[in-house]
């Protein structure tokens, strides 16, 4: 997990990455948020190491006009 100082005045301008100090795993499905100030994270974990499986649908939109 990173963090990023951003300016948006007079210009969009980020600043150099900084590490948190905390990791949340390799997972890309991995489940997170934080607090309107950044300073608090929660993350939910899946409690196997094993990563569930997932169904990806597409086209799904054709579906919808039958």
């Amino acid at each position: 997990m990173m963090a990023v100082e951003i300016a948006t005045n007079p210009s969009f301008k980020p600043g150099k990455p900084k590490p948190r100090g905390f990791s949340v795993g390799d997972s890309l499905s991995a489940l997170w948020d934080c607090t309107v100030d950044g300073r608090q994270f929660m993350v939910a974990a899946p409690k196997s190491s094993r990563p569930e499986p997932y169904t990806v649908i597409l086209n799904w939109q054709a579906g919808l006009k039958k």
